[in-house]
């Protein structure tokens, strides 16, 4: 199977079930065959929809249906003008959420929050996060948050490393799906007592566009996010880019 999605030929696909399983069904499951056999990694364009029409001799809509199930099930992500690609591997998020809280369509609820871990490095540049954190001694944590696997936010964490060293050497991959107020309060003993939330509309950076795979140039909103201990002092400070979405965050005291 070619890796290169923008290639214009594509070997056979054959459909995987029972012959009385209808055809939709036999595709999605050979589709997810190929990606759990690592022929599509995560992350990586599924080929257009008019190609596997011609590998699968199927329909379109039979073929759109296979996919917009795969993507119902978290398995496809689309993205709108982009195509559709292999979700990357969420780790939950454990509630209650502190913050990106987006509402569900229930008008109730809070969607839920998968989160990756993307890199993590000692921070050379001056900024907000020196001042607040009295420091020049800074590491910062970059993270994906998915949002219902429907959009992704990225993620900046400053914190004082000589205040939590665990935090500079730990394997990045236990800090998957972990909240930082939780972890501090926990591990720590240093819980969150406020926040303050400055928010800001702009162009995002070329690599928060880059790492979400948006179009160049898209506006989004930019949350300021200090957290405070008992005695006012910063424990933390994000920085979140949150591109355009259909959902409603909700924004109150916590």
């Amino acid at each position: 199977m070619p890796k290169n999605a923008a290639s214009r030929s594509l070997p056979r696909i054959r459909l995987a079930g029972p012959e009385g399983l209808p055809k939709y069904l036999q595709l999605k499951n050979a589709l997810a065959q190929e990606i759990s056999g690592g022929q599509w990694e995560p992350g990586q364009q599924l080929p257009p929809e008019d190609m596997l029409v011609e590998a699968t001799g199927l329909s379109l809509g039979t073929v759109q249906r296979a996919l917009r199930m795969l993507v119902d099930e978290g398995v496809l992500v689309r993205r709108h003008g982009a195509g559709t690609y292999v979700a990357k591997r969420r780790y939950p998020m454990g509630g209650p959420f502190q913050h990106f809280r987006f509402i569900d369509d229930t008008g109730e609820g809070i969607l839920p929050i998968y989160t990756n871990v993307l890199k993590r490095y000692a921070v050379e540049d001056y900024g907000p996060w020196t001042e607040l954190l009295k420091t020049e001694n800074i590491t910062c944590i970059d993270r994906e948050f998915s949002i219902n696997n429907e959009f992704s936010l990225y993620v900046r964490i400053y914190f004082n490393s000589s205040r939590f060293p665990e935090l500079t050497s730990v394997n990045l991959a236990e800090l998957n799906g972990v909240s930082f107020k939780d972890l501090l309060a926990r591990k720590y003993g240093q819980p969150t007592a406020s926040y303050t939330e400055r928010m800001s509309v702009a162009k995002l950076p070329p690599f928060v566009v880059q790492a979400l795979k948006l179009p160049r140039n898209t506006v989004g909103v930019r949350l300021d996010i200090v957290a405070a201990d008992q005695n006012g002092e910063a424990i933390y400070f994000q920085h979140a880019y949150i591109p355009p979405n259909a959902r409603q965050l909700l924004m109150q005291d916590h």
